[in-house]
């Protein structure tokens, strides 16, 4: 299992991402890399415009200031973590996309409240997860000490989720809650339009039933791990979130699939989950 890799920044986004990466590097027994990644480019359209060395030397430095605070509060979240820093010049997705070819997880901070500091407030973020071919986690807030969530779709793509949903419950020594939606029409609107209670029920219970087998196989690999299934009528990213509620540990969604998570990391579903979760979200590509 390779390093893990945090982008950093000074804010207080970026500083609840490396804790919460170096609990988990201790918890995988990997490396923990910080990257304090600055820019001092200019626009095509500003073809006379020198950026100062002075200035230069004094945005170097507070990325290395970050850096370096960064690496403290690691050490003292897990003291046995092997923490590496680095300084990188350039646009901080391009730069961490670069970097994370060699680790097996990118981890970011979300949106800070008012911070205009901000490296990681969201085009970085969203960029990185939908193009980093590894694990991509955004840190929304430290998460509780419920279960590990996962969204399952209907879709081969989602696999890659599920497996390391299962890997994670197992790491973290906590139960999976499998969230699927059958459709994305919920109840009230499925007996709007005419469906019986009955109906919907038997419809969910045989999508359980079928979920059940899919991750048959997955539960022979990990059979510390206890699952637990939702299946709903429900909008996807909204059945995620409030399966997560406040207790969940960690959100894992797939990159991209059929169904009801189609598109993840473009679309609607993958912005209302990156966007409105109020724990750490994991986006696995296949």
């Amino acid at each position: 299992m390779s390093a893990i890799l945090v982008g950093v920044d000074g804010s207080d986004a970026s500083n609840a991402a490396v804790q919460w990466a170096a609990k988990a590097a201790a918890a995988e027994h990997v490396d923990l890399k910080l990257v304090g990644v600055y820019d001092v480019s200019t626009s095509n359209y500003a073809p006379g415009l020198i950026i100062p060395q002075d200035v230069v030397d004094a945005i170097k430095q507070d990325a290395a200031d970050a850096a370096h605070a960064a690496a403290a509060l690691a050490k003292d979240t897990a003291p046995d973590v092997t923490v590496q820093t680095a300084l990188v010049e350039g646009d901080a997705a391009r730069a961490l996309l670069e970097l994370g070819k060699d680790a097996g997880t990118i981890v970011l901070g979300t949106r800070g409240l008012g911070s205009i500091k901000g490296l990681f407030l969201g085009s970085v973020s969203t960029t990185v997860a939908a193009h980093f071919h590894g694990r991509v986690v955004v840190v929304a807030g430290p998460g509780g000490d419920g279960p590990v969530v996962v969204g399952i779709d209907d879709s081969p793509v989602s696999d890659a989720a599920v497996a390391e949903a299962f890997r994670q419950a197992s790491v973290r020594n906590t139960t999976l809650l499998a969230v699927h939606t059958w459709t994305p029409l919920d109840v009230d609107a499925l007996h709007g339009y005419g469906i019986e209670p009955a109906e919907v029920e038997r419809m969910s219970q045989e999508a359980v039933e079928a979920l059940g087998e899919r991750l048959a196989g997955y539960s022979s690999d990990y059979p510390d791990v206890t699952v637990e299934h939702k299946v709903i009528p429900e909008e996807p990213a909204k059945a995620v979130l409030d399966a997560a509620d406040d207790s969940a540990q960690l959100i894992v969604v797939g990159s991209r699939g059929r169904g009801g998570f189609k598109g993840l990391m473009l679309g609607s579903t993958s912005q209302k989950i990156l966007h409105q979760a109020q724990c750490p979200v994991m986006v696995v590509r296949g």
